[in-house]
C-alpha cells in the first residue's frame, strides 16, 4: 500500500517545491517605507499605528460617592453631556458646576 492512496502526491510536491523556492525580500529600508507612505497619504490613507499614549489626567480626590441614575429627556441629557465635553467635566462635575450657577449651596 501507498503512502499517497488517492493520488495528490504530485501536487503535493509540486507545491512543496514552491515553498521551497520561496525567498522572503530582506529589509526594504526606510527609504522605500517613505515613499510607500507618501503614496498612501497622496491616495487618503491613514496611518493605522497605534498613537502616542496620551498623558494621564490626575484624578482629584473626592471622598465617598454615592451613584444617582435617573431617567432623563434625550434632549436634556444630549445638551447636559455637550455641556460637560465643552467645558472638560466629568458629569458629577458637571452638576456640582451648574447647582453653583445656580446658587444650590453644595
Amino acid at each position: 500500500m501507498s503512502d499517497d492512496s488517492f493520488g495528490f502526491s504530485d501536487t503535493r510536491k509540486a507545491r512543496l517545491q514552491k515553498i521551497a523556492a520561496f525567498n522572503p525580500r530582506k529589509d526594504l529600508g526606510t527609504e522605500a517605507l517613505e515613499q510607500v507612505d507618501k503614496a498612501g497619504d497622496a491616495l487618503g490613507f491613514v496611518p493605522r499605528e497605534i498613537p502616542a499614549k496620551a498623558p494621564t489626567r490626575r484624578r482629584k480626590a473626592i471622598g465617598p460617592t454615592v451613584a444617582i441614575n435617573m431617567r432623563v429627556p434625550e434632549a436634556i441629557a444630549d445638551v447636559f453631556i455637550n455641556y460637560c465635553e465643552q467645558n472638560r467635566l466629568s458629569y458629577w462635575e458637571g452638576v456640582a458646576d451648574l447647582m453653583q450657577k445656580a446658587g444650590v449651596s453644595t
